[in-house]
């Protein structure tokens, strides 16, 4: 997994790499619909066992939901969320609750911001 890009987390790059997911799904608008109210489910759910992770100092739960998290973000060319989903898994992985704390409210940034840029 690449380390921190500074790029990808620019609040001028666009949350998602509309261009590389139509590539990768047959450029088919419909379906990458689907994939984003499936990813949208899928991070709400994650980002309450995160948080309820991180109160109970779970760190198994914080690794494995950042691994997720960070797959589900790659597959669909969103950088910045693959990156905070990565740092998510390093702080369960690191036993790091300060470092899952920051990677949880980078991961909402993040997300509100995907939220604000597909309207």
């Amino acid at each position: 997994m690449p380390e921190k890009k500074n790029a990808e987390t620019n609040s001028s790059t666009p949350p998602i790499d509309r261009q590389e997911v139509l590539e990768r799904i047959g450029g088919d608008e419909d379906f990458l619909k689907e994939l984003i109210d499936i990813y949208k489910q899928e991070f709400a759910e994650k980002a309450e066992l995160l948080a309820k992770a991180i109160e109970e100092k779970n760190f198994q739960v914080i690794r494995e939901a950042g691994h997720s998290l960070k797959g589900a973000s790659a597959n669909l060319s969103l950088p910045a969320l693959r990156e905070a989903a990565w740092e998510m898994e390093m702080a369960g992985k690191e036993q790091n609750l300060e470092q899952a704390q920051k990677a949880l409210t980078k991961l909402k940034k993040e997300y509100q911001r995907l939220l604000e840029y597909l309207g």
